[in-house]
């Protein structure tokens, strides 16, 4: 790379980004296969949240990590929707499997690094907790969560009491967001996660805003996730659940987590 890609901490941005490329890349980002192989550090992997496009949700990220000599490689795990009656984050997390494996593959390192958003890090928390047959499991050297649901969300209290929802929300939301049930607080995803055998082979690092407003109260990811090394942003950074993904003062850290890997 001859001179720095332009790095913009801003969502308007990110989002203009996404409409006019939809289903594209963020700026510096890779499908794997793309350029030569690795010679530097390990490759990253970003996961999006629920509902999230990579395009804008990594617009600022990825950049800023191809300045720092990282390739990295978005992962869209909401465009494969579940069969009927399947565990929607088991069904992604294999799939982002695949995909870590094909990472490896294309670029001949033996491990990856991995940042997640929302959901995107419950998935990535899943595969390296849950699935520990699946070789890229133990490839995960690092993994970083941006406002993770480790301990769910109850979307603005809609979901408080998921038992009373009308039937026709119920449908909608399993159209539209597969994983609603398991983001309840106390589902079995959860509860399967928060039992699982530990894993010496990936370091933790959950960073979190205090102005989030899907995790509440935002303490809730860090007493999830009590063996990852926790960030909880300054007050001055009034930055909530999607402003974490552009804001240098939560993207610093992360910048630091994998360094530290």
């Amino acid at each position: 790379m001859d001179r720095p890609l332009p790095v913009h901490f801003s969502r308007r941005a990110a989002l203009r980004h996404r409409a006019a490329h939809p289903r594209g890349l963020p700026p510096g980002a890779r499908h794997p296969g793309d350029g030569s192989p690795a010679t530097g550090p390990v490759p990253v992997i970003l996961v999006h949240g629920t509902n999230g496009r990579s395009s804008s949700d990594w617009f600022t990220l990825a950049p800023l990590l191809t300045n720092h000599g990282r390739d990295v490689y978005p992962f869209d795990w909401r465009r494969a929707r579940p069969a009927a009656g399947a565990s929607a984050t088991h069904r992604h997390a294999l799939e982002l499997a695949a995909f870590v494996d094909t990472v490896r593959t294309s670029t001949g390192s033996d491990r990856v690094d991995v940042v997640g958003h929302s959901w995107g890090a419950v998935l990535a928390h899943y595969l390296v907790r849950c699935l520990p047959a699946e070789p890229a499991a133990g490839a995960v050297r690092t993994l970083v969560g941006l406002a993770p649901t480790y301990g769910g969300t109850t979307l603005h209290g809609l979901l408080r009491r998921p038992d009373r929802l009308p039937g026709n929300l119920r449908r909608w939301l399993d159209a539209k967001i597969p994983t609603w049930r398991e983001q309840v607080p106390g589902s079995a995803v959860l509860t399967a996660i928060h039992t699982a055998p530990a894993a010496p082979a990936t370091r933790f690092t959950t960073i979190v805003t205090r102005y989030d407003q899907m995790v509440t109260p935002y303490t809730a990811s860090l007493t999830a996730a009590p063996h990852a090394t926790p960030v909880v942003l300054p007050c001055a950074a009034v930055v909530g659940h999607l402003g974490i993904l552009h804001h240098p003062a939560s993207l610093t850290p992360v910048l630091h987590a994998l360094d530290a890997g």
